[in-house]
Formats: C-alpha cells, structure tokens, sequence
C-alpha cells in the first residue's frame, strides 16, 4: 500500500482550494488533504497546534504545505519567514503564486520553500504539479 502524505492548504480564494482538493482527490492518490486554510495566521496556528488545531489526531501535522503568497492577515512571505524561526517536524512547501512584478520565483525559491508554481486553473497543469510533489515526498521517504 502506498504511503499518504498529509497535506495542508493555505488560500484564501475558496475555489482555489476546492480545485486543489478536487485534484487531489481524483488524481493525486498518495496526497491526503488534512486541512485548509484561509489566511497565513490560520497556518501558523495549524502547524503550531494551537487554538481548534490543538487536536492532532483530529488535525494532524502535514507533510507538505500548499502555500498561497498572497493572503490576508499575513501572507505567505510573512509564513515563510516565520517557518525559518520554528523548530517543526519535517514540513515540505510548495508555493502557488500568481505571475506579478513583486513576486520573484528565484526570491521564493531562496526562502527556503521546496517547490514554486505559477498558480493556474488549468486541470492538466495542476495534475502535474500534484505528481510532481507525491513523487519528490516519496523519494524523501
């Protein structure tokens, strides 16, 4: 049987999250999503288990964080910056951002995520990247 990975979803756009996990579920067997969110102190109170997260089997740690860059609260610049000062488990992310002047991929990139995509709507592009991410989870196993 094959291994799942736990998968948490940082959005603030509800259809984008909905197409993610509709992805996922009919096209990514090896993601499970765990969670999702809709702005970026919703992933720090997810990953630091704190408030309704506090359940870990009800809210369990996800391997892999699906990161929006831009969200209200605190983006996803503010989230990575403060992933660098936490002492977390292993925790792969990849970050959906949409094409814009202030959004640098080689900037994000040297952040310290694993993965940067360009966000789409297209079902074929993001069947790809869901692959892509199940394959380089596996191969940290």
């Amino acid at each position: 049987m094959l291994r799942k990975y736990n998968v948490l979803i940082a959005d603030d756009e509800p259809e984008d999250r909905f197409l993610l996990k509709l992805v996922i579920r009919k096209r990514a067997p090896r993601l499970e999503v765990v969670g999702e969110v809709a702005d970026g102190e919703k992933v720090v109170d997810y990953l630091s288990g704190n408030g309704p997260f506090a359940d870990r089997q009800r809210h369990p740690f996800p391997d892999l964080l699906i990161l929006d860059l831009r969200m209200p609260l605190m983006d996803g610049h503010e989230v990575l910056a403060w992933l660098k000062t936490q002492n977390l488990p292993p925790l792969a992310v990849a970050v959906l951002a949409a094409p814009s002047p202030e959004t640098n991929r080689f900037d994000v990139l040297r952040s310290g995520v694993d993965h940067y995509f360009p966000k789409t709507a297209e079902l074929h592009d993001l069947e790809q990247m869901l692959r892509a991410l199940e394959e380089s989870l596996a191969g940290k196993a």
